[in-house]
C-alpha cells in the first residue's frame, strides 16, 4: 500500500525523469467575455495563452513499434498528432479549460486531456491534432 511518503518520492522522482525531455508549449483558452445586452450570447472573449513546459511525443508511426494503434483519452491517434505530459502544478488551475495547444510553430487541437498521477495528480496527458 502506497503512503504519503511514497507518493511524495513518485512525485519528486517523475520532476527528475522528465527534466531534460522536456520542451516549451503554449497551452491556449477563450477568456470571460461579456454578455450581449440584447442577446445574452457570450462575446468579446480574449484568447489567454500559458506558456509551460511539456515531455512531447510526436506520434510519426506506430508500424515501426509492433503496435496497431495507440488511444489517449479514449481516441485514436493518428500520425501528426501529439501526445504530451505536462506536469499537473503548471496547469492545475486552466487543467479544464485549455482546448488548443502550439508547439514547434505549430497550433493543435486538444482531443483528449486526462489527468494522472498514482496516489497523487502530477500530470495531465494531452493528445493533440495539427489544426495549422
Amino acid at each position: 500500500m502506497l503512503n504519503a511518503n511514497d507518493i511524495a518520492w513518485i512525485k519528486n522522482n517523475r520532476k527528475e525523469i522528465t527534466q531534460g525531455r522536456q520542451r516549451p508549449i503554449t497551452l491556449a483558452y477563450e477568456g470571460a467575455g461579456m454578455p450581449d445586452p440584447i442577446t445574452g450570447e457570450v462575446t468579446g472573449g480574449e484568447t489567454v495563452t500559458r506558456e509551460v513546459m511539456s515531455v512531447v511525443t510526436e506520434i510519426s508511426s506506430t508500424t515501426g513499434q509492433g503496435i496497431e494503434r495507440i488511444i489517449v483519452g479514449g481516441i485514436e491517434a493518428q500520425r501528426g498528432d501529439l501526445w504530451l505530459s505536462v506536469p499537473f502544478d503548471d496547469i492545475a488551475d486552466i487543467a479544464d479549460k485549455f482546448d488548443r495547444l502550439r508547439y514547434d510553430g505549430a497550433w493543435y487541437a486538444v482531443l483528449a486531456s486526462d489527468k494522472k498521477g498514482i496516489g497523487i495528480r502530477n500530470r495531465v496527458e494531452v493528445l493533440g491534432r495539427l489544426i495549422t
